[in-house]
């Protein structure tokens, strides 16, 4: 009889683990969203994947918080030429609504390649939706 309710306890408490989403699926339609919306120079988009209290964190830059100033970067990036974006994720860390994403990147700006490296935490939102919370990079050349 207690062999059962061992096994039934533990049973309990691994379905509990199975049930919580630790994928990085969410997350990574986040990244093909703001890939895309970059890469259309649609700023308002790109802001539309932070969260509403995001906060960016651009090189030699002031610290910016809420989609309308981040909104206000990108669409200043795009009209100096920022063109293009490429993404190559490092690792994603899922932590119950919250993750963290280590990646690579190579934009474009006017006839330059720029490489460097990012790091972004993400937050799951009550609609499930993965938005960026916090984006801090910088280049891999001065």
């Amino acid at each position: 009889m207690i062999h059962t309710i061992v096994l039934l306890a533990a049973l309990l408490a691994l379905s509990g683990c199975a049930s919580m989403d630790r994928s990085d699926t969410g997350v990574r339609h986040g990244m093909a969203a703001f890939k895309e919306a970059f890469n259309r120079h649609d700023a308002a988009a790109v802001a539309g994947v932070f969260t509403e209290d995001a906060r960016l964190m651009a090189p030699n830059a002031p610290l910016l918080t809420g989609r309308t100033g981040i909104q206000s970067f990108w669409q200043t990036g795009f009209t100096r030429g920022l063109s293009h974006i490429e993404k190559m994720p490092i690792d994603v860390q899922v932590h119950g609504d919250t993750a963290i994403e280590i990646s690579r990147y190579l934009v474009t700006f006017g006839e330059s390649k720029i490489q460097g490296k990012d790091i972004l935490v993400w937050r799951r939102g009550a609609d499930g939706t993965w938005r960026i919370a916090a984006d801090i990079w910088n280049n891999d050349q001065p």
